[in-house]
């Protein structure tokens, strides 16, 4: 999915509606239900790329998840021509690095430490994955990352639940709302786009995927999801450190 000129507009404040019917650019590449794990395996492939929130939520989980193949962590150290990962998570980090044997980890707060590894070597990508919806003020967190890192990073992979979820119309009818209780946020294409590009980033493309696999014996739905992307449960945005930043 890609902005067009209209959306651009809105999305820099040029242009006010109080209902615009905000549409989307498609490609081929649109048709494909994959999984967040998947697009971001082809994304950050032979790249340099730090991971933040590498942890996950708590080791027992990530744990889990890597016996099955599906930490996204290890997912990306496998493809990945380095990995560095961050969190805040000081213990969990220790325990990474001892328990699980991945060794290229930091625990850091971006916003306040100094951070000397992202300092003084190229990368490709800054990726936050499931991170945005967990913080307080996502508009302050981003602008935060640019003052620090637009010069650091080619550009900023975002991952987020999507509001427009299927299976969140299929819950409100039944009256329940099923969030994970840490969250803040639910974003939809073009609220995403405009946090980011309220922050320094300017939006680049956005990419509507599956939170979890993607099962073959799911035809219906898999077809389903395949014709109508913005019911899919999870959303991918790459985006770039603004021109003029990245020229000052």
């Amino acid at each position: 999915m890609y902005l067009n000129e209209d959306t651009l507009a809105y999305l820099s404040g040029e242009t006010f509606s109080n209902g615009a019917p905000i549409e989307w650019t498609y490609d081929d590449d649109d048709k494909r239900f994959r999984s967040r794990i998947a697009w971001l395996r082809e994304l950050c492939a032979a790249r340099q790329i730090v991971h933040v929130g590498c942890v996950d939520h708590d080791l027992d989980q990530a744990l889990h998840k890597l016996k099955r193949g599906k930490w996204v962590h290890a997912e990306l150290c496998a493809v990945a021509r380095r990995c560095l990962g961050v969190d805040l998570n000081a213990e969990g980090i220790e325990k990474v690095r001892t328990t699980m044997g991945f060794k290229d980890v930091l625990a850091a707060d971006l916003m306040h430490d100094p951070c000397e590894p992202l300092f003084g070597q190229s990368w490709h990508d800054l990726l936050l994955g499931e991170v945005l919806e967990h913080i307080g003020n996502p508009v302050s967190f981003l602008t935060r990352l640019h003052e620090r890192f637009a010069h650091q990073f080619e550009r900023i992979i975002i991952t987020v639940p999507n509001a427009f979820a299927e299976e969140n119309y299929r819950c409100a009818r039944r009256g329940i709302e099923a969030i994970n209780t840490d969250h803040r946020f639910w974003f939809t294409p073009y609220t995403l786009a405009k946090v980011a590009l309220d922050a320094g980033w300017q939006p680049r493309r956005l990419i509507a995927c599956r939170n979890g696999v993607v099962k073959k014996r799911s035809v219906i739905k898999n077809r389903r999801l395949s014709r109508y992307p913005l019911l899919r449960n999870n959303l991918i945005m790459i985006a770039e450190p603004t021109l003029q930043t990245k020229n000052q």
